[in-house]
């Protein structure tokens, strides 16, 4: 089993996902992670654990990472814009940049966090480059959703779910 570290741009750490499961996709450096009863902590302290199956896809080389998440009625999705992530000592390590991008199974979505990412662009000194990135990552995911194309196809989702139980 391995861990999921998200780190904040400050350094500190954010939230810690344990006994997570890592997966490889075909022919590519991107990570998926399975998530079944995974244990969250939090920054503050507060522990709990994941109540519905998901699917975690990181990218290398891409400014977010997608958790499809496996509701009774649905699949959901969340989108963390985060650095490209890095796979240290069996544990995957992000810097989480405030905005995320809540997609329902309609593929209509909501952005959030935005007041919490202009606070911490101001008081943590985010470069120029990073505010580009995130904004970037934003409009590439409203791409592919609209595309409804990849992760943002149920049956795409659940043949990576179906698989992963192999």
């Amino acid at each position: 089993m391995s861990t999921v570290h998200a780190y904040k741009h400050n350094g500190n750490l954010y939230r810690a996902w344990e006994n997570v499961r890592i997966s490889r996709l075909s022919n590519d450096e991107s990570l998926i992670v399975i998530n079944e009863e995974v244990l969250i902590t939090e920054f503050n302290g507060r522990k709990w654990k994941t109540t519905e199956p998901a699917i975690w896809f990181f990218y290398p080389n891409q400014w977010f990472n997608i958790i499809c998440m496996f509701k009774k009625d649905a699949i959901h999705y969340y989108c963390n814009i985060a650095s490209p992530f890095l796979l240290e000592d069996n544990t995957i390590k992000y810097i989480d940049y405030d905005l995320d991008l809540k997609v329902f199974n309609d593929l209509s979505y909501k952005i959030l966090d935005l007041r919490e990412f202009n606070r911490n662009r101001i008081n943590w000194s985010y470069s120029r480059e990073i505010v580009e990135k995130v904004w970037e990552s934003i409009d590439y995911l409203k791409k592919l959703i609209k595309s409804n194309d990849g992760v943002f196809n149920h049956d795409y989702v659940k043949k990576v779910w179906e698989d992963s139980k192999k």
